[in-house]
């Protein structure tokens, strides 16, 4: 029997059109979800500003949580209406790095929302490896911060973060504060935080920041053992990076650049500087990068809650997103709630 859904598709520039769909079937080893919350990723604005091309037919949206409505053949281990976590990545399960943990590098892999469809839909189909429970006292729109959190994790583990050291966080979007908020589980001894928006600076200081500091007035910071990057585009930053670390320090890069950035290659080499790209995620042991992000915001709900600002139906996706876009609106983490 053919069974209906409402989804939102990016059908043009800064254009999202919400209509009637299929409600897809899970296939042998996938599980239906029903989404129930699902956020607006800086990746997402990307499609919606054109700077990425997207797919029309294809609904956005990989920061989701939801509850299991139907299993596939050969899935067990979860129950309808158990309320899961999504990790969104869909790989082949058999090449080197997805056999050692590294599957965020596998060729194959394919991020929900880009090329499969997204949860800015009611339903999704899921691979069951990338469910993970929701604890007791894990809402729906707390869950669905896990995807971002993980990457902020990933991000930190990769830079090798110990307990007590110093560390910069370079911008107080989303990833930033999911950033300030996983440097403090960790352990740093320090974490100063830079923003563009007097409410960015606010949320920085809220999320566990000792300190911040305007964007335009970073050029005063030395000495940090680790700088996170989370802003991309075409920012100064990776300059801004380098000359903030301490010689030996690490340096990892999460923001997006949409061009190609200029860094001094000699005073990297005479500062002995490590720099690493992070992109997404992984299970760099027994836990994987969700698991710990997971358990921060089972250790800290509020405070990882005062990120989202906005709340709206699926109807109101075009909204959802003209929001995230606009800074004006002082969001941070906007979410499309069911």
């Amino acid at each position: 029997m053919r069974r209906e859904m409402r989804a939102a598709y990016l059908t043009g520039k800064e254009t999202i059109e919400v209509r009637e769909a299929d409600t897809p079937s899970p296939a042998p080893g996938e599980v239906l979800v029903r989404v129930r919350a699902c956020g607006v990723c800086g990746t997402d604005l990307h499609y919606y500003h054109g700077v990425f091309p997207s797919a029309p037919n294809i609904p956005p949206g990989h920061e989701y949580a939801g509850e299991v409505v139907e299993l596939g053949e050969g899935v067990s281990g979860f129950d309808a209406g158990q309320r899961v976590a999504v990790e969104p990545l869909r790989n082949c399960r058999e090449c080197v790095p997805c056999r050692t943990g590294n599957y965020h590098l596998c060729s194959k892999r394919v991020l929900t929302g880009a090329m499969t469809p997204g949860a800015f839909a009611e339903y999704v189909t899921v691979p069951a490896y990338g469910l993970y429970p929701l604890l007791d006292g894990l809402d729906f729109e707390i869950g669905a911060l896990a995807e971002p959190l993980a990457v902020a994790v990933h991000g930190l583990h990769i830079a090798g973060l110990s307990i007590g050291e110093r560390v910069l966080v370079m911008g107080s979007g989303a990833i930033g504060l999911l950033t300030v908020l996983a440097a403090r589980a960790a352990g740093a001894g320090e974490i100063v935080a830079t923003y563009r928006h007097e409410h960015q600076g606010r949320a920085a200081e809220a999320a566990g920041a000792a300190r911040v500091v305007k964007a335009d007035e970073v050029a005063g910071e030395r000495g940090f053992d680790v700088v996170v990057e989370t802003i991309g585009g075409n920012a100064p930053t990776l300059g801004q990076a380098l000359s903030a670390v301490r010689s030996g320090g690490r340096i990892s890069v999460l923001g997006v650049f949409t061009q190609t950035a200029e860094i001094n290659a000699l005073a990297l080499m005479l500062k002995e500087v490590t720099m690493v790209g992070g992109i997404t995620y992984c299970r760099p042991g027994r836990h994987s990068d969700f698991d710990v992000a997971l358990g921060i915001l089972q250790s800290d709900p509020e405070r990882a809650r005062a990120l989202i600002t906005h709340r709206f139906p699926l109807e109101d996706a075009a909204q959802a997103f003209a929001t995230a876009a606009d800074k004006g609106t002082k969001s941070l983490k906007v979410q499309v709630q069911a």
